[in-house]
């Protein structure tokens, strides 16, 4: 290995360290989702033990999406606490993403180069970071080196391949499935699309193609069909999923677009995510061109029309569908990985490639550095929150209304679920936990929760309506306003127990 080369792979080792630090180096997180994580870990990991836990709740588990997130978060919980358990599972896709596609590239062209490990790092920072979806983008990482396994395997497939590679590839199939049944339908949809070409191929070839992923595809239609008829599990009670299928405007579809890289205000992300487009559109009109002219490998051909559809797709789909939200947004990752994927090295040149090695890993450091400024600014907006959170005492039911849940540093909403931090150490019933197989909990007739508006949206309030609370359901109230606003016009049964920078706690004493 020349100079050149052990340098960059050290780089690349220096930049996935601080992108690890981003999660450990900091004590307010202000990823979306991930203190909900730690407390439905924490309730999990104690429900048997809990009476009062289980009056409010029911743990009903099964095999399905989400099953091996699920199974990581209560198995680093414990060893390491609910707290580190989710720091350990968002700081996975840092490290899995830039190691699959380092190994996808190996496979498909026989390159082993840390360019594309770069590209890793910056794509495992962004608006999905932001919004805590670790389950997904651990997923995707999973994707991205299943895909080109696949690939080889769909390529000997008119001939006689090894039973052990298809046995591993059915196993990766199904690891697929249960860390995340959307990037389990992608890779099926990128599988059908794939096998239109060549169109020439036979029926039986197609079937050897496919046939790895049937045992996955078996198990998603057993857990459907399970599903539809186990919908309450025994004790809980009924759930009806207030959000309805929501398509967004072209501009707002368009904006998406960027969200692969958007993480801070700072609008060095978007610079980045800018960089990364123009780079690709260079490789995706390339590998179009060799298309043309009948020079591109078969692989490349099958992964530029999985290309094509999936941008179909996400001009198609939905944002949100009843619980299940940015539908379309998680695409736009895959719309920058496949072509990735399928450039050979060198595609734009000797001095194109001089540019890439070079701007890989000052793109990626320039994330890094980015969401390491912003984590430090942002401990100064979150403070307060755990003297405030620790006042709520055991077996307390707590409304949570975050008036103002965005960060002046962060995009998204990253103070909405700071509430379930209180049940890491307590039992305690806050306002909206995910009642559905992903975090397989669901409320008993007794929780509050069923009881609130149609409108409660936590990470949209748009101001609040008192009198469409019943807050005799509750006995705090925690309301999260801007470090420096004021709340007005609370009702005379509240009580103040506690304010700290954007943090107020009070207590029903009516």
């Amino acid at each position: 290995m020349v100079r050149s080369q052990r340098v960059a792979w050290a780089a690349l080792a220096v930049t996935c360290a601080l992108a690890c630090a981003v999660f450990w180096a900091f004590e307010a997180l202000p990823f979306q989702d991930l203190p909900a994580h730690a407390g439905l870990i924490a309730l999990r990991s104690r429900i048997d033990a809990s009476p009062i836990d289980r009056h409010y709740f029911v743990y009903a588990p099964h095999v399905g999406p989400y099953t091996l997130f699920r199974c990581l978060g209560e198995v680093f919980g414990r060893i390491l606490g609910p707290l580190a358990a989710v720091r350990l599972l968002a700081t996975l896709p840092i490290i899995t993403m830039p190691l699959a596609l380092i190994t996808a590239r190996r496979r498909l062209h026989g390159e082993w180069s840390p360019t594309y490990g770069f590209l890793g790092i910056v794509l495992s920072f962004g608006f999905m970071t932001l919004l805590g979806f670790a389950s997904y983008q651990l997923g995707l990482s999973i994707l991205v080196f299943t895909l080109p396994l696949w690939l080889a395997h769909a390529e000997k497939a008119g001939g006689v391949g090894r039973a052990k590679d298809e046995i591993f590839l059915s196993g990766l199939c199904l690891l697929l499935f249960v860390a995340h049944g959307h990037a389990f339908l992608l890779f099926n949809l990128i599988v059908g699309v794939s096998l239109l070409v060549p169109l020439r191929a036979s029926l039986l070839t197609r079937f050897r193609a496919v046939r790895p992923v049937i045992p996955a595809l078996s198990l998603a239609a057993g857990v459907a069909f399970w599903e539809r008829g186990h919908a309450v599990p025994q004790g809980a009670a009924a759930v009806d999923a207030h959000m309805t299928t929501l398509f967004q405007g072209a501009l707002d579809k368009f904006s998406l677009l960027i969200t692969p890289t958007l993480m801070t205000r700072s609008g060095v992300d978007v610079f980045i995510g800018i960089v990364i487009w123009l780079w690709t559109l260079a490789l995706l009109g390339r590998i179009v061109a060799s298309v043309i002219r009948g020079k591109a490998s078969l692989a490349a051909r099958r992964l530029i029309l999985a290309s094509l559809v999936l941008f179909g797709a996400f001009a198609a789909l939905p944002h949100n569908i009843r619980w299940f939200g940015f539908v379309d947004g998680r695409l736009v990752p895959l719309l920058l990985l496949l072509p990735a994927l399928a450039a050979p090295p060198n595609l734009l040149g000797p001095i194109a490639a001089g540019f890439e090695r070079r701007v890989a890993p000052l793109v990626a450091m320039a994330m890094v550095v980015s969401a390491l400024v912003a984590s430090y600014r942002f401990q100064d907006e979150a403070r307060g929150y755990k003297e405030v959170l620790g006042r709520v005492p055991a077996a307390a039911r707590l409304l949570n209304l975050p008036l103002d849940p965005n960060s002046d540093v962060f995009t998204a909403h990253p103070f909405v679920h700071y509430d379930k931090l209180v049940m890491v150490d307590r039992p305690s019933v806050p306002s909206d936990v995910w009642f559905h197989q992903g975090s397989a909990v669901y409320p008993t007739q007794a929780n509050p929760a069923l009881r609130l508006p149609e409108n409660y949206v936590e990470s949209d309030l748009k101001g609040i309506q008192w009198q469409a609370y019943d807050l005799h359901d509750w006995d705090y109230v925690l309301v999260r306003t801007r470090p420096d606003g004021a709340l007005h016009d609370v009702p005379g049964s509240l009580s103040l127990v506690e304010h700290r920078g954007g943090w107020w706690l009070y207590r029903r004493t009516l």
